[in-house]
């Protein structure tokens, strides 16, 4: 390599080509049906909900909330190696050749999300405040400049502090960035430039303190691997990825239901693949994710149609990810010792998640009783049903052909 700006362009389409082999596991067919089944219901309850939306809901307040998190949340992706700590130290000197193009890929990898949010907010702050030229040109505008502005200072304060009170920053700088954003939609423009020149001053404090100080290695290093580790968690509930293990429990705690499974040679298989999914971190973990949003799902929308495509969706996409996790394992499993191939394992892998959907539409069904919508309840208990066996049926199906 001729110098570090090169080192830095072999490496980004690296990591380039090895998040996109996962992603193309990640966003498959069945869950860019559940992603559009779950958008088409999100987008339907929140459009019928503008129309009537109260002239004293806190907007201000929620945008502030939401913008400062996501603005403020901008730790540097850097693609340093733990080989970087020895072979870099002596290019120091020339380390910017390196940093500057990393911290404007990391701007550029984390803008997407508050450009999405405030194309979403512009029905609501219409509704409520009405939208003019200086919201509609200058607050995303300013937006990307206080996202770079997070960027550089997040990086800067992790330099000078090798890390410690990331925090704290992190806390400060969401203070500022909600403050401006509440005044801002607030039409308080005065008030509004006050906190960025407090930004601005804070800014040139963080640089500072950052300037003439050796790089923290190790800290870019740790703070690369751990983000790495959390894509590679991700892409474990889609795919196999080597460098993440799948973590076995006990449970013992759920042993209890190892009793009604039965005990004779036929059931030998249902047994396996209930130790399996109890066992599992993956699955086990999968399943109350998707149950505890259906929950959420049925009880934050208010719409029953909306509510039933959302549970329905949620239905679809655990018993899809829990058959194709039962059936395609490529780990070593017991009944592999025991001639058991004239029992049907497909058939115990579709019995245990009939079980577990039924499980599922009943905690969705009871839990809407309680609000008091009967109607809503058996309309979720039967959608939820219908889709996990017409799911199951299609998944069996086609892994026969």
């Amino acid at each position: 390599m001729k110098n570090l700006h090169d080192v830095w362009s072999k490496r980004l389409h690296s990591y380039s080509i090895e998040v996109q082999n996962y992603l193309k596991y990640i966003f498959t067919g069945h869950i860019a049906v559940v992603l559009l089944f779950a958008l088409g219901a999100a987008g339907y309850a929140y459009s019928d909900w503008v129309q009537n939306v109260p002239q004293d809901f806190p907007a201000a307040w929620l945008l502030a909330l939401i913008f400062g998190v996501m603005l403020a949340y901008s730790p540097p992706s850097t693609l340093l190696k733990e080989a970087d700590m020895v072979y870099f130290l002596p290019l120091e000197s020339k380390l910017d050749e390196f940093l500057k193009p990393a911290l404007r890929w990391s701007f550029l990898s984390q803008l997407y999300l508050p450009v999405i949010a405030f194309i979403v907010s512009l029905p609501m702050v219409n509704a409520i405040y009405g939208l003019e030229t200086s919201y509609l040109i200058g607050f995303p505008l300013l937006l990307m400049i206080i996202k770079w502005w997070n960027i550089q200072l997040e990086f800067f304060y992790r330099k000078a502090f090798a890390g410690n009170g990331a925090w704290l920053d992190r806390l400060v700088r969401f203070a500022m960035t909600a403050a401006f954003t509440f005044l801002y939609v607030e039409n308080l423009i005065l008030f509004a430039a006050f906190f960025l020149f407090f930004m601005i001053v804070y800014g040139k404090w963080v640089q500072n303190r950052a300037a003439g100080l050796p790089f923290p290695y190790e800290h870019f290093v740790r703070l690369e691997e751990n983000r790495m580790l959390r894509f590679y968690q991700f892409a474990n509930y889609f795919t196999d990825v080597p460098q993440i293990k799948g973590k076995i429990k006990a449970r013992r705690w759920l042993n209890w239901i190892y009793k009604f499974v039965g005990k004779q040679p036929k059931d030998a298989h249902y047994y396996l693949v209930w130790r399996t999914f109890i066992r599992s971190d993956e699955l086990f973990y999968l399943w109350i994710r998707l149950t505890l949003l259906s929950i959420a799902g049925a009880l934050l929308i208010p719409f029953t149609i909306a509510a039933a495509v959302f549970a329905g969706a949620l239905a679809f996409a655990t018993a899809i990810q829990l058959w194709q996790g039962l059936n395609q394992t490529q780990h070593f499993r017991m009944d592999n010792l025991f001639p058991l191939s004239e029992f049907s394992r497909q058939q115990a892998v579709w019995k245990l998640i009939a079980v577990l959907q039924v499980l599922q539409s009943i905690l969705a069904a009871v839990v809407v009783l309680f609000t008091g919508a009967p109607l809503t309840a058996g309309i979720l208990f039967v959608t939820i049903l219908v889709v996990s066996v017409a799911t199951l049926a299609f998944a069996k199906n086609k892994q026969k052909k």
